[in-house]
């Protein structure tokens, strides 16, 4: 379980955040476009795997990962604008994360953690499954999140307004702070309210500078945004009251 989590967490990095828009729309070039963003995931893998690259077995998996990618990848882009964007979407990340689950499967699944006799801060952190099961809940609920809904609203509601630069970002940073609160174990409905009730609030104070469009305040767009950032939510804390 250990190495499998940081395979997913570096997984989620190089998908989501180191996926820019000038990758993302190299990607849809075709198979030389989509070369640069799997070469990101490769070194991904490679740097949250870095202390245990001495082994042979390790390195062979990282290549599977990334040739699998590849593969997945190229077979998506021939889908792209469907009406079943969104079940592709899922489908894309679901086998993604089984992919990476077969490490359960071989030798790798034994691999533990750094001896840290020194304290080092940064062995510390990379040792700790908590931290890095925090991160891949985070990055599931803001940049998946954010790509979650805008299928849903493209792909079945057939009913998308872009987002503004600001509206985005809220709604990516409300996510993360649904997730954090989480993490807490006093006064959760309380923090996971303040939050919730923030979004009418800056509406009604920023409607006209920040040009937010009523897609901000619609129920859709507050259902879907809550709903993401609360269940991620709650599955991290299932999963760190259960397994770490």
């Amino acid at each position: 379980m250990f190495i499998f989590l940081r395979l997913v967490l570096a997984h989620l990095i190089g998908d989501f955040p180191l996926q820019f828009n000038k990758i993302y729309n190299l990607k849809q070039k075709g198979l030389i476009g989509i070369i640069p963003h799997v070469t990101i995931i490769m070194l991904c893998y490679i740097v949250l795997s870095l202390p245990y690259l001495n082994l042979p077995g390790l390195w062979g998996f990282i290549f599977f990962l990334t040739i699998t990618h590849l593969f997945q990848d190229s077979i998506k882009l021939s889908y792209k604008g469907t009406k079943f964007g969104f079940i592709f979407y899922i489908l894309d990340q679901i086998f993604h994360l089984g992919f990476i689950s077969i490490v359960l499967l071989t030798n790798l699944r034994n691999i533990a953690p750094l001896n840290n006799h020194q304290g080092n801060i940064i062995i510390s952190f990379y040792n700790n499954n908590l931290i890095i099961t925090y991160l891949i809940f985070i990055i599931l609920a803001t940049y998946n999140g954010h790509f979650m809904i805008r299928n849903i609203k493209t792909t079945i509601i057939k009913k998308f307004t872009p987002y503004t630069p600001f509206e985005k970002w809220y709604g990516i940073l409300e996510r993360a702070g649904l997730v954090s609160i989480f993490l807490l174990d006093k006064y959760l409905f309380l923090y996971i309210s303040s939050i919730l009730i923030l979004r009418p609030i800056v509406f009604i104070i920023g409607r006209k500078k920040l040009s937010l469009t009523e897609e901000f305040i619609s129920g859709l767009e507050t259902i879907l945004s809550w709903g993401i950032g609360i269940v991620n939510g709650l599955c991290l804390c299932i999963i760190k009251h259960t397994f770490i």
